[in-house]
This record gives structure tokens, sequence and C-alpha cells, in this order.
């Protein structure tokens, strides 16, 4: 189990920084940065609801979108 659980932290490490250069070479403005962010989580909802029961899928994203929230709200004017 733990040979899977640390294979499973590295590909989401791995996933996250392609993700990150994504954005870092894409987004050309703090706009486009919270667009690509945006969608990012609707595609995640979209990944999570076909591959979870729904009350799961419906508590990740609800946790996932406070955490975001309360990152992006300092720069929110």
């Amino acid at each position: 189990m733990v040979d899977q659980k640390t294979n499973a932290e590295t590909r989401l490490a791995e996933f996250f920084s392609l993700l990150l250069d994504f954005q870092n070479n894409t987004s050309k403005s703090a706009e486009d940065s919270i667009l690509l962010a945006g969608a990012m989580m609707g595609v995640a909802q979209m990944i999570l609801y076909e591959h979870l029961v729904p009350v799961e899928a419906e508590n990740l994203m609800h946790h996932n979108t406070i955490d975001f929230v309360t990152l992006i709200k300092p720069t929110i004017h």
C-alpha cells in the first residue's frame, strides 16, 4: 500500500508541475491565470463526477473550492 501511495503522490506532483508550467508559459496576465484556474476546476469537477459517487465528488469539490477562494480572495479587488 505504501508503494501505491508514494506512486500516486509522485504522479500528483508531476501533474501539478505540468499544470504550473502550462500556466507559466501561457498566461499573460493575472486574469488569464484566474480564468485558467477556473477552467481547471471545471475539468476537475467533470472528472470527479465521472469517477466518484456524487456525494464524494461534491464533498471534494466543496472543500477544494473553499481552499481556492481562500487563496485568491486577497487578490480580488
